[in-house]
C-alpha cells in the first residue's frame, strides 16, 4: 500500500490506530500547546505548538508501531538565577501498541509500550505530551555566559586597623592608674 502524508495541520486528538497501521498513515502535524494541560503545568508558558512527524507501521515483527519525533519550545525557570529561560525540546520516540499489560511485556526491547482503548483507539495529544514531558530538564539553566545570576557583594574585609575593638584590659588599666 502507498503511504499517504498529510498537509501539516492540527493532529486529530484520538485516531483508529488500528486503521493507521493497515493503511500505513504518516502525520507532519502540530499541536496546540494550549490544549495540553500536563504540560502547561510544568513549564512557565508554551508559546508555540508541537511540531510532529508520525509514522503508523507494521514492525519487522508484524508488531503495529507508532514511530516519530517532535520538536517545539518551552519556558522554564532558570534554576540559576531564577528569571525566564526558553528550551529548545525534541526528541524521537518508537511505540508499540497494546491492549492489557501482558501485550506489553510481550514488546520487544526497543519498543515503549503505548495503550490503546477498548475501541483500539489512541489519544495522540497524551502520547506526544507523554514525550515532550519526558523531555523536559531536571534543571533549566540558562548557558553560563547568558546567566543573570545575582551575585550578593562580597563584604568588605576588615583589618584589625579598621575596627576599633574593645579591650576587656582597658578597664583594668584604667582602674591602675587611680
Amino acid at each position: 500500500m502507498m503511504s499517504r502524508t498529510m498537509a501539516e495541520a492540527q493532529l486529530p486528538k484520538r485516531v483508529d490506530a488500528g486503521k493507521l497501521v493497515d493503511s500505513n498513515q504518516q502525520f507532519t502535524a502540530y499541536i496546540d500547546s494550549a490544549n495540553l494541560e500536563r504540560l502547561n503545568d510544568a513549564v512557565v508558558r508554551c508559546d508555540e505548538p508541537i511540531h510532529c512527524q508520525m509514522v503508523f507501521e507494521r514492525g519487522t515483527d508484524r508488531k503495529r508501531v507508532l514511530t516519530g519525533s517532535f520538536h517545539t519550545n518551552v519556558v522554564m525557570c532558570c534554576q540559576r538565577c531564577l528569571g525566564d529561560v526558553t528550551i529548545p525540546l525534541q526528541g524521537e520516540y518508537k511505540l508499540g501498541f497494546v491492549l492489557n499489560d501482558e501485550q506489553a511485556k510481550a514488546l520487544p526491547r526497543q519498543l515503549e509500550p503505548v495503550e490503546l482503548d477498548e475501541d483500539g483507539k489512541l489519544d495522540l495529544w497524551s502520547t506526544i505530551e507523554d514525550e515532550v514531558l519526558l523531555s523536559l530538564p531536571n534543571f533549566p539553566m540558562h548557558p553560563e555566559s547568558e546567566c543573570q545570576i545575582m551575585q550578593p557583594e562580597p563584604e568588605p574585609e576588615y583589618t584589625d586597623s579598621d575596627v576599633n575593638r574593645v579591650n576587656p584590659f582597658d578597664v583594668l588599666a584604667k582602674l591602675k592608674q587611680k
